[in-house]
């Protein structure tokens, strides 16, 4: 069995290449930046270039039984998204049809509901794109979701997709978290709003959702959020405090009155029943142990944080 993983280069990407490596599948890679994998190591074939290259995607999915597309610039430019991003992912699909039905799996995101205006945020919440912190984003993720099923449905091409909010492993990524950390480092203030945050997933359940989703008829045209822990800012704030030794402290403001991003004015607590459901998914950890990995990663994170300070 062959996988092709467009996109996995990235941090979501390198941890699905070694996990289904270790499967015992064939993973090739498709990605813009330049290798990033030791010769042999948990790879058949490393593609370098853009989706939007058709003679590359062509190449890329000759003998692929699954195809997972991780890529996206991630711009707020319209240009891009549409010109590339969403160029790329046609030209994925258009070659996925081609071959003899393979799976195909997509990685969407949380942000095309918009605003969560119903809790928890199920796969039937509507996805109000005009309202998102990233508009443009959103609104090329969703089109990208849209052609997914369009195929499926037309072209009879078994697709999946996945949303989430925040994936981690070994480290947590994201711009805010990390300016709370340096905020902690400088014994400044931590403000959060009162209940807002959001449900993280570990890589490992991400991987396992996919897996789950492989080969399962009931899973083809169909979308499933996918999480592991729920955490507000006001716990993660805690334990960036408790972890950097800060003499900060959390200050909580009313959702009303915030004038801080408002990324951290949001609440998004998916519910993954749908997946649980259809797919015996579940996390892989309990809720404490997961607790204690995300709090194992935000030390690396800190750790990585003051690397890059000195």
């Amino acid at each position: 069995m062959q996988v092709l993983i467009a996109g996995g280069a990235g941090d979501v990407g390198k941890y699905l290449v070694k996990y289904f490596s270790q499967q015992g599948y064939q993973v090739k890679v498709l990605d813009k930046v330049k290798e990033v994998f030791k010769q042999d190591e948990f790879i058949s074939t490393y593609f370098k270039g853009n989706l939007i290259d058709k003679a590359l995607v062509k190449e890329a999915v000759q003998g692929v039984n699954v195809i997972i597309n991780l890529a996206w610039s991630f711009s707020d430019d319209a240009e891009t998204i549409f010109g590339e991003d969403i160029q790329g992912h046609i030209n994925l699909l258009e070659e996925a049809k081609a071959l003899r039905s393979p799976c195909f799996l997509y990685t969407s995101t949380a942000t095309v509901y918009g605003r969560a205006v119903s809790h928890p945020v199920t796969e039937n919440h509507p996805c109000l794109i005009e309202e998102a912190r990233k508009p443009l984003y959103a609104l090329g993720k969703y089109v990208a979701e849209k052609l997914c099923l369009i195929y499926c449905r037309e072209q009879k091409l078994p697709v999946t997709i996945f949303r989430f909010w925040w994936a981690f492993g070994e480290q947590i990524g994201g711009r805010h978290l990390r300016n709370l950390i340096k905020r902690a480092l400088e014994n400044q203030p931590l403000e959060m709003v009162s209940g807002a945050g959001g449900t993280f997933v570990t890589m490992a359940d991400l991987a396992e959702a996919m897996r789950l989703a492989m080969g399962n008829p009931r899973a083809a045209g169909q979308i499933y959020n996918v999480g592991s822990l729920f955490l507000t800012w006001e716990e993660i704030g805690a334990m960036i405090i408790d972890l950097t030794g800060s003499r900060s402290s959390v200050k909580l403001i009313p959702s009303d009155q915030w004038e801080g991003p408002a990324f951290l004015n949001e609440v998004w607590d998916l519910s993954w029943d749908k997946a649980a459901r259809e797919l015996g998914y579940r996390p892989q950890r309990t809720a404490a142990e997961t607790r204690a990995m995300f709090i194992q990663a935000l030390k690396n994170t800190i750790e990585r944080v003051k690397q890059e300070q000195s």
